[in-house]
């Protein structure tokens, strides 16, 4: 079987340049490509994917490689062969590998064929967890298919044996109930703990034997191997894994990951054993036996109350996930990880059952009806009664044949029904006969096509169940949402005039709604008098839209005076509007202390640093004032001090980037966060993912890729701009701080005019700032490309998600490339 030939090529000649130069152990070649700073971009993990051929180098990358090998060959007197030290043919060699395209047998090497079955193998980098039994929440556009993974209290000691096995193999057993978090828990471990090995998911214990096989051949002897078993019962079967297949298991030092249900791990104890017949407690001894050899670890399906506070702390970040807040808000006596993944099973259920022919029509319209009243405000338990008189608005004529045979208590007990462990489309409360609806179909219809208009008797429903208890205000507001001001007017009234501040501020925005010529009712003005820090901010507000920028300040410092940071920010922005700059710094600098992580940010935007007076290295070269012939092939270039510094910069921040991204993972950044890179881009952008913030990792290595074969950075996407501002930035630091590092980082570099000119740099290098508008407190939502000032000034979508998307006037990077880093 023959592979990618660029690729076996380059690993040929890389295995030659090795054994001429005396077969140097990779650590020896990675302290030898230290810098005067003790820094190296190569680690002997990177050397030894160049190796097997897991990963193909950038030239730059390789150049290093390749001086420090050289060095080594030189202390011990040994010259190259001029083919392998020619750089020349090195530049060809990786360019081959990494064009070329993979042949099917390569494709092939991916997979172990049992038969018509293909079972997947892949670097644990590359594993996708719902592939892997992981459970799916529901989707939110813009956002990774899962929510970020909240640290649970069993990840220390899954990572412990973790560890301990992948020195010399072992089976890792995580047990829990029934949509815990087990094999999220388990990925996560894997993820953290192993990323240098490979990943098989057999789908059935007949697959292990051919996956032992696979694992046992000599080609995959340099390969490190995690044999994923989710739900372990399904492979304890004959055939399948027994203590002869785990021993060889070991052997071949393999790590095996397994997870299995609490209930089904219970049925292999010895007392199980002896309760069941003799047929099936034969077919379970072995599997017995196998479980019986080690100590499983449990995740236990209700959080604790660290495991709450760090879902808390991930919350209190900008932009938090919002299935982590509603199941956060609505969990209940569930476990977090159970409802997220039975929410949408639940949804499914719901949704597919009442269309079909021999479905549950009246059930249906019952747990319809109580969605509805949730989403009118009502959150207090409600009575079959009332349910099952409003379930008549959701049934047609068409549904007539199929309600015979189904009844009202056949369909209470449908829709009540406890399913996938964990509850039922409506669940029951303390009050006898009364339920309320399962929050996560209530939120999921609210935000789907499925949100229909809420019939007229189910409002009067809600107002009348709101008059016996304290949900005026909520359900005033939900018709306020809804558009039913009229109803919301009788909701709030009662409320105003008994002195409800809440409902008199409220009142005031349905009345002007309802009536512009009464804008300012006297709710407004005992609401600016006593009400509270929101809802002075919120009337702070409508003034501004109004354009009453004097009656928006006077809102906006009632409601800092009492420690609202975001009107501090708001403040600022209309200092900032009337060109008063001092005092609008004076008021973001409130903000940021405040916590506001819009105004923290703006403190980050990158600038580009001025030496002092008489202190400069370099000197200007570039004067707009002066023409240029435009048929010039290059009216202008970075010097070459000046490339050298901007490439150590960038590979300084690609450097602190790499360093951070295993430490974050998914968590988003918090308004503390002071120091990391990935903090001082917009806020915007820190709830972004792992491999969202790679990415921005690979936009420094793109552009000191084009730095090191010659070019000029050219930023081809928004992350590229914003990196190359950060770069920008950090080498005139160096420039006007450390004079004696960059004399040594550029020596024997030509001094030439306009060493060191960043203000050209920044003029030249970019088709716009525009992406430095994300740091401006005062031009938010001006990402998005419907956002009026947007379209007028035409600057396009700067979403995070659409950051990656190359410039249509540039020409693309290599989409096979890879990540340097």
């Amino acid at each position: 079987m023959t592979g990618h030939k660029g690729k076996q090529k380059f690993r040929e000649h890389l295995e030659a340049l090795l054994a001429v130069a005396g077969s140097p152990k990779p650590a020896a070649i990675c302290s030898a490509s230290r810098d005067r700073l003790g820094r190296t971009s190569l680690s002997v993990q990177r050397i030894s994917d160049w190796r097997s051929g897991k990963h193909i180098p950038t030239n730059k990358l390789f150049r290093e490689f390749l001086r420090a090998v050289e060095t080594l060959a030189r202390q011990r007197n040994i010259i190259f062969p001029a083919a392998l030290a020619d750089r020349a043919v090195w530049d060809r060699l990786l360019r081959a590998a990494r064009s070329k395209t993979p042949t099917p047998a390569q494709a092939e090497s991916r997979h172990i064929a049992v038969g018509t079955v293909r079972i997947p193998i892949r670097p644990v980098a590359d594993a996708k967890p719902l592939e892997l039994g992981v459970h799916r929440t529901s989707r939110i556009e813009g956002s990774p298919p899962l929510p970020a993974y909240v640290p649970r209290d069993a990840d220390s000691a899954v990572s412990a044996q973790l560890l301990e096995a992948r020195e010399n193999g072992g089976l890792v057993l995580l047990v829990g109930e029934s949509t815990a978090g087990k094999s999220r828990c388990a990925f996560e471990a894997v993820r953290r703990e192993l990323p240098d090995h490979w990943i098989i998911a057999p789908p059935a214990a007949s697959e292990l034997s051919p996956v032992l096989s696979h694992i046992s051949l000599p080609r995959s002897g340099r390969r490190k191997w995690v044999l994923w078993l989710d739900d372990l019962d399904r492979f304890l079967l004959p055939g399948g894994l027994d203590q002869g297949m785990l021993s060889v298991l070991l052997e071949q030092r393999v790590v095996v990951m397994a997870t299995m249900r609490s209930e089904v791990y219970g049925n292999y104890s010895e007392r199980a054993l002896r309760g069941t017949g003799a047929a099936l407690a034969s077919v379970r001894r072995p599997g017995s036996r196998v479980l019986n050899l080690i100590e499983p670890l449990v995740l236990e399906r209700q959080w604790s109350e660290e495991e709450m506070s760090r879902l808390r702390a991930q919350l209190a970040n900008p932009d938090p996930d919002m299935r982590l807040a509603d199941a956060a808000r609505h969990h209940g006596v569930h476990g977090i990880a159970e409802y997220l993944a039975a929410g949408p099973k639940l949804l499914e259920e719901f949704l597919t059952t009442r269309r079909q022919p021999k479905g549950h029509p009246r059930g249906a319209a019952l747990v319809q009806a109580a969605i509805d009243l949730s989403r009118a405000g009502i959150s207090t338990p409600l009575a079959t009664e009332t349910l099952l008189t409003l379930s008549t608005c959701y049934l047609s004529a068409g549904d007539a044949s199929r309600l015979q045979a189904e009844s009202p208590e056949q369909a209470l007990a449908w829709a009540t029904e406890i399913q996938f462990g964990v509850a039922g489309m409506l669940i029951a409360t303390d009050t006898a006969e009364a339920w309320r609806p399962f929050d996560y179909l209530v939120d999921a219809i609210a935000s789907t096509a499925e949100a229909s208009a809420i019939p007229d008797e189910v409002w009067e429903a809600a107002v009348t169940h709101a008059n016996g208890g304290n949900e005026l205000l909520p359900v005033g507001r939900s018709a306020f949402r809804f558009g039913r001001l009229v109803l919301a007017e009788r909701c709030f009234s009662p409320l105003a005039a008994r002195g409800d501040h809440t409902a008199m501020h409220d009142l005031g925005f349905v009345q002007r709604e309802r009536r512009p010529e009464h804008t300012w009712p006297s709710w407004y003005r005992t609401v600016s008098e006593t009400g509270t820090a929101l809802q002075a901010r919120a009337l702070g507000a409508l003034h501004e839209i109004e354009g009453r920028r004097d009656e928006a300040s006077a809102c906006y410092e009632r409601a800092a005076a009492q420690g609202d940071a975001l009107a501090m920010r708001l403040r600022g922005v209309i200092a900032q509007r009337c060109r008063q700059n001092d005092e609008a710094h004076e008021w973001y600098v409130r903000a940021a202390e405040g916590g506001d992580a819009v105004a923290i940010s703006s403190f980050n935007e990158p600038g580009i640093h001025r030496p002092e007076m008489g202190h400069a290295l370099g000197s200007e070269t570039w004067d707009p004032n002066v023409e240029w012939d435009e048929d010039d092939e290059e009216p202008w270039r970075m010097t070459a001090r000046t490339s050298r510094i901007l490439s150590c910069n960038l590979e300084i921040l690609a450097d602190t980037a790499h360093d951070e991204l295993d430490e974050l993972g998914d968590q988003p950044i918090s308004p503390n966060s002071i120091g990391r890179f990935f903090a001082r881009l917009p806020a915007s952008t820190w709830s972004q993912p792992r491999h969202w913030r790679r990415r921005v990792l690979r936009a420094l290595d793109d552009l000191n890729e084009d730095i090191a074969l010659g070019h000029s950075p050219e930023p081809r996407c928004a992350a590229e701009e914003l990196a190359l501002h950060f770069a920008l930035e950090s080498a005139s630091a160096m420039t006007c701080d450390e004079p004696d590092l960059v004399a040594e980082l550029t020596q024997g570099l030509p001094e030439q005019q306009g060493d060191y000119d960043w203000l050209t740099c920044s003029d030249l290098l970019f088709q716009d700032h525009d992406v430095l508008f994300l740091y401006d407190p005062m031009m938010q939502g001006l990402e998005h490309p419907d956002d009026p000032l947007n379209q007028r000034m035409g600057i396009g979508d700067l979403r995070p998600e659409r950051w990656f998307e190359e410039f249509g006037n540039a020409p693309p990077r290599d989409p096979s490339r890879g990540f340097a880093h």
